[in-house]
């Protein structure tokens, strides 16, 4: 009958359309009553409203589930995240194309975190930073933003803001937390601060010096056997040597402070515990010329990590996850891969590129700048190139004698400038 509206093909088909959004029942409404129209309607208007959900800015519910368990399992801030784990979380991020600013608070937070444990893996130390003080700009308070923020301080070295998320997360913290808390806090206060300019003699005749840094990192471990490091220590020292043993950028070396009448189990304690690297042993057990007189180092682990322009980078344990961050950043930034960061002291008073004294600044900021880059000459940078690989297989004298041939007969030069830095640091300065 014309003007009879069709009644519904069955109950079941009126409740399904009573369970769509209404803007798209009421344009399947407008289409004529047969199924088969209505169905096709029906997949066009959700189709529409997908296309206006993402205009409008939503993200794909999918996606961001893949986002909480990728977040779940990265932002991990006991353990060390390896590199390879961070490039495939890398490129998932990639893939997923996420736009913070369309991002709820919570989701936002978790994929800083994410790119903020991947710039850490990675040694991008600037990055990592960077991403810390926006985490701790949204969530002031939020745990997993502290963690994140704590481990991008001490890998940046920055001791200001490593002793402010320390006082935060102290707020909440209980019992073996709060004696966690009490040792970082004594690691952080020597962060940032110029190491003692002292030169370690090890048991082979090799020196280290802790100022005159050239482009290579130096870390101490001081420890002796009336508190001898636990195991956990010890084997993470180890992988960390193991992991970084053929770097030219990073030297290790072992300080013992026991007493002259223990020097003898120190040494077999350092044998079979795989303590590889060269060792320095102070055979005094109180007031010890390194370990206590400069370093003031206190219970092992004590580990020091000395950037390139001698200041102290990090304080800790190599077990820390914040202490293997420091090793990377510090040495990725010596190898030129990511921006330099100079470390920063309790108070906030930042470290100066090349530790130039006071006076020296003045003059450069009066406008009495240093000369630009020195010339290039491929031939000495032929030899300077084999004299890197001499000392990484251990020709430790061809080095020397290269080295000493392109500060002879390449003055002026970068390759001769390179050269006396290694002279300088791995044998002393004359």
């Amino acid at each position: 009958m014309s003007g009879t509206r069709p009644a519904p093909e069955s109950a079941a088909a009126g409740a399904r359309y009573d369970m769509v959004p209404t803007h798209i029942a009421v344009g399947i409404r407008m289409f004529p009553a047969s199924r088969a129209k209505r169905l096709a309607a029906f997949v066009v208007l959700v189709g529409i409203g997908q296309l206006a959900a993402q205009r409008a800015g939503a993200q794909p519910q999918g996606v961001l589930n893949e986002l909480k368990t990728l977040h779940g399992r990265i932002a991990n801030p006991g353990a060390v995240l390896s590199a390879a784990e961070a490039q495939r979380a890398a490129d998932r991020l990639a893939e997923w194309g996420l736009e913070p600013e369309r991002l709820s608070a919570d989701d936002r937070g978790r994929l800083r975190q994410v790119e903020l444990y991947i710039a850490l893996a990675r040694g991008d130390a600037a990055r990592a930073l960077e991403l810390a003080r926006g985490l701790l700009a949204e969530q002031p308070e939020d745990q997993a933003a502290l963690e994140a923020a704590y481990l991008s301080a001490c890998a940046a070295g920055d001791a200001q803001l490593a002793t402010q998320v320390l006082e935060q997360l102290g707020k909440t913290a209980t019992g073996q937390q709060r004696r966690l808390l009490s040792l970082r806090r004594r690691w952080v206060r020597g962060v940032g601060e110029k190491a003692p300019d002292v030169t370690i003699r090890t048991e082979d005749l090799t020196e280290f010096s802790t100022t005159r840094r050239g482009e290579r990192v130096l870390l101490i471990d001081f420890w002796n056997v009336l508190t001898p490091p636990d195991e956990a220590t010890m084997r993470a020292l180890r992988e960390l040597y193991g992991e970084y043993r053929h770097n030219l950028y990073i030297e290790f070396v072992g300080v013992n402070a026991d007493a002259e009448s223990r020097i003898a189990e120190a040494q077999a304690f350092a044998k079979q515990n795989g303590l590889v690297w060269k060792q320095r042993y102070e055979a005094q057990a109180q007031e010890a010329p390194i370990t206590h007189q400069a370093f003031h180092a206190g219970t092992p682990p004590w580990q020091v990590l000395i950037d390139t322009f001698g200041y102290i980078r990090a304080i800790g344990a190599a077990s820390e996850p914040g202490f293997v961050y420091a090793v990377r950043a510090a040495v990725a930034e010596a190898q030129g891969q990511y921006e330099l960061v100079m470390p920063r002291t309790r108070a906030g008073q930042q470290a100066q590129r090349g530790g130039a004294a006071p006076e020296t600044r003045e003059k450069e900021e009066a406008g009495d700048k240093p000369a630009g880059p020195l010339p290039s000459n491929p031939e000495a940078l032929q030899k300077l190139q084999l004299a890197r690989t001499y000392l990484k297989t251990g020709k430790r004298t061809d080095a020397r004698r290269l080295f000493e041939e392109i500060v002879r007969d390449f003055p002026g030069t970068q390759e001769a400038r390179e050269a006396q830095e290694y002279l300088d640091s791995i044998w002393g300065a004359p």
